[in-house]
């Protein structure tokens, strides 16, 4: 474990002594923090909020036990098993957050959601909270539409059985953060200079970007997709046979034997294979099996876990599979492995200060079509210029529980939508809008093409989903799909370390935004010609943003800086982020710790 410790403190540009190393390890074994990606975590957090980002040594590693593992070891288990007790007298966060950053634990989130919610006494009157709503909502542009009943916030989270909607945490709370002490103190978070950002598409087929106008879906035949999944198998496939077993290693790698003599007789072999589950859902120990080919013929085995010790996998992954076949079909597996070589980020190439702020939709309630999450985005917006907006759908969830008692098509409103928004923004912050296969005035189909506008605006840039762009040098990736969650919820793993950081990496090594198959949402129009022209990850970015409904997020994985903002209208209180890019110094080659400062911020 002490290799993973250093890599990660690797990752953040930190380069700890073999001493460091020693007391690193001898603390994550004995308080039981057996991710390195965690505790690494842990330790930055508590440096940046307590010893203004020192790195670590011996002596303040001890403080490090005392403040933040012992008080966590002391107060934060008694806390979850007086959960009754605690619920009724409002939950003591302090005791959650020990280092700084709340539990990631699910079970931890929903505790802190029901205890706050239940103890709505402990905040700020509802005669007072309506009077501040309306005095929020004066002054700026309401994004209400045309309706045949239109509701208030308030009347519809009554009828929701949430009266007060309260939330952990108030607006302006700082959530996440990442980056440098000096960056994070030292910015106002407004742009310094105003001026155009040149925005360029990456994701290029026959030179052209996805648009409604080269669409052409729904010719999706199954003989093709066969085809698709085929060409991805071969060239991951080899891609991942060179990593492990170098340039002559196909010759080791077996394929698939057609002789089932010579195939039972095998001790022990390497196979090339797409991982899939027996009932096409989520993966477990005894549903997934390995379809591997030759020239010709498809064949499957049954995948035997019994004696592997690390493990992650999903349907759709394409892996390269240690193992013996005692007899038949069952492969017994003794090491997977899912890496292959990345091409790298190019390096920052920045020569001023760029101010980014992020965030995801939905942009309001589920219960209302007011929009007021969206409309305290704007106000935000007003104080800090960014250089860049970056706004992910859902603007229009098709599934929304009123949409059907719109009195205006969707393609009106949505116009109005961003009328409102571009008169709040100004002429110079770049505008980068990217369409979600949910909204209702989209093609449903993944990858998803932007709406066509009838008014168009100089900064404004509609953008398909998924999407990179190069932003005067940085290079930024996008995707409105929940990809985390899907991979979650379909993936098995066995002592497979931080679960943000692998669904991250399964990205990168299969080389997809969305490598999953078949997708794990049922409802999604996937379309496997489109997604090998406009979903394919050739080269990492710099930053990559993935929001989803898995908690708030920042990860530098891989020399790539990525961030789930949040959902703007939550009920557990909305989120954005906001990052900066800083110019490099002449002559240091650019380290994103050390360049990029980020934080999540409570809407």
């Amino acid at each position: 474990m002490d290799v993973e410790i250093k890599q990660q403190f690797d990752e953040m540009g930190v380069e700890p002594a073999e001493a460091v190393l020693e007391k690193c390890l001898e603390l994550a074994i004995s308080y039981n923090v057996l991710d390195a990606t965690e505790f690494v975590e842990q330790w930055m957090a508590f440096s940046l909020s307590h010893l203004h980002g020192d790195d670590p040594t011996t002596e303040n590693l001890g403080e490090f036990e005392r403040k933040v593992l012992q008080l966590r070891k002391d107060k934060v288990a008694p806390k979850a098993k007086s959960y009754t007790a605690t619920a009724s007298s409002g939950p003591d966060l302090s005791s959650l957050a020990t280092y700084g950053v709340m539990e990631e634990d699910q079970m931890m989130d929903d505790y802190v959601s029901e205890s706050v919610s239940d103890s709505s006494a402990m905040h700020t009157p509802k005669a007072k909270k309506d009077k501040q709503r309306s005095a929020a909502l004066k002054g700026g542009v309401l994004f209400s539409p045309v309706s045949y009943t239109p509701q208030s916030t308030k009347k519809t989270l009554v009828e929701a059985g949430t009266p007060n909607a309260t939330v952990a945490g108030k607006p302006g709370d700082i959530v996440d953060s990442f980056g440098h002490p000096k960056l994070l103190a030292g910015s106002n978070w407004q742009t310094q200079v105003e001026h155009q950002l040149p925005v360029t598409q990456k994701l290029l087929h026959k030179d052209a970007p996805l648009t409604i106008a080269n669409l052409g879906y729904m010719n999706d035949l199954l003989g093709d997709r066969c085809d698709d999944l085929h060409d991805r198998l071969v060239d991951t496939g080899r891609a991942l046979v060179e990593k492990k077993l170098g340039p002559d290693g196909a010759a080791e790698c077996s394929w698939y034997p057609q002789d089932r003599q010579t195939l039972q007789a095998l001790h022990l072999l390497h196979a090339v294979g797409m991982v899939h589950s027996e009932d096409d859902g989520p993966l477990d120990a005894h549903s997934a099996f390995l379809s591997v080919t030759d020239a010709d013929e498809n064949s499957f085995l049954s995948l035997n876990f019994s004696r592997i010790k690390s493990a992650s996998i999903f349907p759709g992954q394409v892996v390269l599979a240690k193992g013996f076949i005692p007899k038949g079909n069952s492969f017994v597996v003794e090491e997977i492995h899912t890496e292959r070589k990345l091409t790298p980020p190019a390096p920052l190439k920045v020569d001023r200060e760029l101010q980014f702020v992020v965030a995801a939709g939905p942009f309001t309630h589920s219960t209302d079509l007011i929009y007021e999450p969206l409309h305290d985005l704007l106000n935000y917006l007003k104080e800090h210029r960014p250089d860049v907006l970056v706004l992910t759908g859902p603007f229009l969830d098709a599934d929304h529980s009123i949409v059907s008692e719109l009195a205006e098509t969707f393609e009106s409103f949505f116009e109005k939508m961003i009328a409102g928004i571009m008169e709040v923004v100004g002429s110079h912050t770049a505008v980068l809008m990217v369409s979600s296969q949910k909204d209702a005035m989209v093609h449903s189909v993944y990858p998803t093409p932007p709406p066509t506008l009838r008014k168009t605006y100089p900064n404004l840039h509609m953008l398909p989903d998924p999407s990179l762009v190069d932003l005067d040098g940085i290079t930024l990736g996008v995707s409105s799909t929940d990809v985390v969650d899907h991979l979650l919820s379909h993936e098995f793993a066995a002592n497979a370390g931080e679960r943000m950081h692998r669904a991250i990496n399964h990205l990168f090594h299969q080389g997809s935004f969305y490598p999953i198959y078949p997708p794990a949402d049922e409802d999604m129009a996937f379309d496997s010609q489109l997604a090998l022209k406009y979903a394919q990850i050739k080269q990492l970015p710099n930053v990559l943003i993935l929001p989803g409904n898995q908690r708030h997020f920042i990860r530098l994985v891989s020399d790539c800086l990525v961030i789930n903002p949040g959902r703007v209208a939550d009920s557990k209180g909305g989120t954005f982020a906001r990052f900066l890019v800083a110019p490099s110094v002449p002559g240091k080659s650019a380290n994103m710790f050390n360049s990029v400062a980020c934080q999540v911020q409570r809407i």
